[in-house]
C-alpha cells in the first residue's frame, strides 16, 4: 500500500501517515485525508497536493483505511469513508470543509478549503 502512496508524498514536509493517535480537536490547521489503495484515492491524493504546494504552513494527516486501527480511529473522530478519497479541513478542532471523489475540475474548491485554513 505505502509504495504508491509514499512516491507521491515524498516531497511534501508536513504530512502524517496513519497516526492514529491524532486527536481532531487539536488541530489548529489541517487536512485529513482518508485514503485506500483499493479504490481510486491516489488521483484525489496528487490533486490535493497539487493545491497544497502553495499552503506549507498547513498540516496533511493521511488515513488509510484499511489499517489496524482505521476503524476505532473514525468513529472516535466522527469520520466516514467510502473509499473516495474523503477530504476534511480543519481548523482550530473544527471540520471548516469536506470533499470527496475529486479531481482536476475541482481544483478552485480545493484551493478555497485551503484557504478557509489561514
Amino acid at each position: 500500500m505505502l509504495n504508491k502512496l509514499e512516491r507521491n508524498i515524498a516531497s511534501y514536509a508536513n504530512v502524517r501517515v496513519n497516526d492514529f493517535s491524532i486527536d481532531i480537536e487539536k488541530i489548529e490547521r489541517g487536512v485529513v485525508f482518508l485514503y485506500c489503495a483499493w479504490s481510486t484515492t491516489i488521483v484525489q491524493l496528487r490533486n490535493l497536493l497539487i493545491a497544497m504546494e502553495n499552503y506549507e504552513g498547513i498540516n496533511l494527516f493521511i488515513f488509510d483505511i484499511d489499517e489496524a486501527g482505521a476503524l476505532r480511529f473514525l468513529v472516535k473522530q466522527g469520520l466516514r469513508s467510502d473509499g473516495w478519497g474523503e477530504t476534511y479541513w480543519v481548523r482550530n478542532g473544527k471540520v471548516v470543509s469536506f470533499l470527496k471523489k475529486y479531481g482536476e475540475r475541482n481544483m478552485e474548491e480545493l484551493d478555497n478549503s485551503n484557504k478557509m485554513l489561514l
